[in-house]
């Protein structure tokens, strides 16, 4: 069976918040922030990826900021 990105993407996400339990919020925004960029990147120009993490009476809250200069165009062939 062929892994897809999606899934080596959630399998990443599930070692970052289950199995790194002892590591601050701020680091693992950190890593979220890279993460997210990098899909970004695929799809916008210039991406800038902020994270915020808050935590909460119900737990901890992530607040994702993406500004791009402009979004690329999806699905058109180039000729």
């Amino acid at each position: 069976m062929k892994v897809t990105i999606a899934q080596i993407g959630e399998n990443r996400l599930k070692r970052v918040l289950v199995d790194d339990k002892e590591n601050s919020p701020e680091k693992l925004c950190e890593v979220l922030s890279s993460d997210i960029k990098n899909v970004c990147d695929c799809y916008m120009d210039e991406p800038r990826v902020e994270i915020t993490a808050d935590i909460t009476d119900d737990g901890i809250e992530f607040n994702a900021h993406i500004l791009a200069k402009r979004v690329k165009s999806i699905g058109v062939l180039s000729v």
